[in-house]
């Protein structure tokens, strides 16, 4: 009888779908069927007896995929890139390459704010660059969030590359000229009359070409493209934070993270913290 449907019935259903689905997203969406069904024609839900139960965990385990993540960019991978793509005769194009991954290591930036970053949003200082992002994940009441980001002054120092980059995208930082409200970082045209490259008057770069620009950048220093992502910029300051002992509050609140299991999922301990669980409990 379909309805009402028994707990064994259902489960032979669920096993059945198990063995031809390929995500487990189709054993939840027949679940919500059945149990939306039964509810509107005011039987009992056959879905909440402990026999489905068992059997939509048993479905969920098999048909789920395990989340790979990907390798966290380290303090070194980013001297290889600085040192090949920001040396001081270097283009537009490569700049942009070197400052975006730069700004998403110190500042803990996702794409989506990364690339919407405009030069009104920008205001650099001697000791410091703030960054105001106008949209966040998790700024639910989008009030805007303000990032600030330390001048080191060494080579890999992402406000002093920051000033190169705008300087030669012609954007000036909280201004009132035509270009202020443009996004920073956008595709780029070549100029044979100048031989240079130049900003494009559109919108913010796209994720696929960012990640393109990214993975081609890695490969020519000879890494596994692979094992790297957009997120690894973001997972690698975040475990450089965490291996410094930066202070858990300022350490959330910069990477703008709403909870502890938030955060330490971009966190990745070195083999050296691993050890250091057991070598200080005394034994």
């Amino acid at each position: 009888t379909p309805l009402p449907s028994s707990d064994y019935t259902v489960s032979l259903y669920l096993i059945h779908i198990s063995q031809n689905a390929k995500s487990a997203s189709k054993i939840n969406e027949v679940i919500y069927a059945i149990s939306w069904a039964h509810k509107l024609a005011g039987f009992n839900n056959p879905c909440t007896s402990e026999l489905v139960t068992f059997v939509n965990e048993g479905a969920q385990r098999k048909l789920g995929h395990f989340i790979t993540k990907k390798d966290p960019i380290t303090p070194d991978i980013l001297r290889k890139i600085v040192h090949t793509y920001g040396h001081l005769n270097s283009n537009l194009k490569d700049l942009r390459t070197v400052c975006m991954c730069l700004l998403s290591y110190a500042g803990f930036l996702r794409f989506s704010e990364l690339v919407n970053l405009r030069g009104i949003d920008i205001k650099i200082y001697s000791t410091h660059a703030n960054s105001y992002l106008a949209k966040s994940k998790t700024d639910i009441y989008r009030e805007g969030r303000d990032v600030v980001i330390y001048r080191t002054n060494l080579v890999t120092c992402p406000v002093c590359m920051l000033e190169r980059y705008l300087k030669l995208a012609s954007i000036t930082p909280v201004s009132i000229t035509s270009n202020s409200d443009e996004f920073i970082f956008r595709s780029v045209n070549f100029c044979k009359s100048d031989n240079s490259y130049k900003l494009r008057s559109t919108g913010p770069l796209s994720y696929t070409r960012a990640r393109e620009i990214l993975l081609s950048s890695l490969q020519s220093i000879g890494l596994d493209s692979k094992k790297i992502g957009l997120h690894s910029l973001r997972s690698g300051g975040a475990s450089a934070a965490a291996a410094a002992g930066v202070e858990d509050r300022l350490f959330k609140k910069h990477g703008r993270w709403k909870s502890d299991t938030a955060k330490d999922g971009y966190v990745k301990e070195s083999l050296k913290d691993r050890l250091s669980v057991t070598n200080n409990i005394g034994i």
